[in-house]
């Protein structure tokens, strides 16, 4: 490829990435205040400040923008995840699960937002997750904890959905509250929860 063409290529992706970065950013932020049925996409390129069509040259519609934003934060969530040392006591792996969740997930309330009302049926029914927030779930957990007696006695199932919709009833109330409580004090509240209810005495 001549290089003035490949350099115009360059630029070309370099402009697009940035467009794609900037309508995230609006998308997540108006997405979170007013849900995701009542958005229009124009209402996006207003807050981004660029024209409708560009929006469609990069996503095909209000859905496959919706989708890249769990996409998106729900594959670096899954990066931090994946550094946890899985083969350890159970009850250390899911106390650096909710520090590492809850950190991120604080550190974006229009990203929290848009999760937890996604989330309202997810511990009633973990099949309900989006398909990439399914990974998280991680059942096989839960059954080793309870094999190993490192969880309280119980259907595993159903720990794992008591966990899961605690930690996010806990986050809500922290949106609703004002977000007064630092990301560590919020930690400290669900790992102390999920201790009384979910983990076995030493």
């Amino acid at each position: 490829m001549p290089a003035r063409r490949h350099t115009r290529q360059r630029v070309r992706e370099a402009r697009e990435d940035a467009y794609r970065s900037l309508i995230l950013e609006s998308a997540q932020r108006v997405f979170a205040q007013r849900g995701y049925a009542a958005v229009k996409v124009q209402e996006i390129a207003d807050q981004a400040g660029i024209a409708t069509g560009t929006i469609y040259a990069i996503f095909e519609s209000k859905q496959e923008l919706y989708r890249a934003i769990h996409r998106v934060n729900l594959e670096e969530l899954a990066k931090r995840y994946a550094e946890i040392p899985g083969d350890r006591d159970t009850r250390d792996v899911i106390r650096d699960r909710i520090a590492v969740s809850t950190r991120f997930l604080t550190a974006r309330p229009d990203y929290l937002r848009i999760f937890l009302r996604e989330a309202a049926g997810w511990g009633f029914d973990a099949s309900a997750l989006p398909r990439i927030a399914a990974e998280f779930t991680d059942p096989a957990l839960y059954r080793r904890g309870v094999e190993r007696g490192e969880l309280v006695e119980e259907d595993p199932e159903l720990l794992q959905s008591l966990a899961m919709s605690a930690g996010n009833v806990i986050l809500y109330h922290w949106l609703k509250g004002g977000m007064r409580e630092s990301a560590d004090e919020l930690v400290a509240r669900i790992l102390a929860h999920t201790e009384r209810t979910l983990f076995a005495s030493r």
